[in-house]
């Protein structure tokens, strides 16, 4: 019952998913996502979106792998499952059956499978980051515009407004993008967390059965 428990993380994050993808149906409708790139003269926030999008679902193909890697463990049947958790559990496996002190080699299986949570974490700080640069390019085309005027008549002051204006969108978009992408992305990490921990327990737990067993 635990296990399939767990293993609805991955109905979550289709659930998450499917949430996003309505969010964004509902936005367009109204025209606001093909504004924000229409906009956004630095392209920063199309940049966030790509990387967001590719993170996302590379997220979820984890999520699914490392799902039939914890059923194939659960049938003690790794022999067809091929991915980078089973290759990680198998170093595991050859470098702690040669010692009779596993902690040093748990430990270093826990730093390799936290590793690759890490790295969804560090990408969604990289997004959030993006979105500060943005912000500074916006302002920095608002302040450049101001450079230009030399003295003031009503065709001079309709330019600059229009370029103000367009500084902003660039500052006020790309941190909305930044901002959104990068907590979506560390929610989505925070299931990938809660796998990947069940995963490490699950090893634990195994090797102390087996222990056991050999008793």
């Amino acid at each position: 019952m635990k296990n399939s428990n767990i293993d609805n993380v991955f109905i979550y994050w289709l659930y998450f998913v499917s949430l996003i993808l309505i969010s964004i149906y509902i936005l367009e409708s109204f025209g606001f996502i093909s504004g924000i790139f229409r906009e956004d003269i630095s392209y920063i926030s199309s940049l966030i979106v790509s990387i967001f999008i590719f993170y996302l679902f590379r997220g979820g193909y984890y999520l699914y792998v490392l799902r039939n890697t914890i059923d194939s463990l659960d049938r003690n049947d790794l022999r067809l499952t091929n991915n980078i958790f089973v290759d990680i559990l198998d170093e595991y496996k050859v470098s702690s059956s040669n010692n009779s002190n596993k902690k040093p080699f748990q430990e270093e299986l826990k730093l390799r499978l936290y590793e690759i949570v890490d790295n969804g974490f560090f990408v969604a700080d990289i997004l959030l980051k993006l979105g500060i640069v943005g912000t500074v390019i916006g302002f920095i085309i608002m302040l450049s515009s101001l450079s230009t005027i030399d003295e003031m008549n009503l065709a001079k002051m309709n330019n600059l407004l229009l370029s103000m204006s367009s500084g902003m969108k660039v500052a006020l978009y790309t941190t909305l993008s930044g901002l959104i992408c990068s907590i979506l992305l560390t929610i989505q990490n925070n299931f990938f967390e809660n796998k990947i921990n069940f995963f490490i327990s699950k090893i634990m737990s195994l090797g102390n059965n087996e222990k056991k067993d050999k008793n």
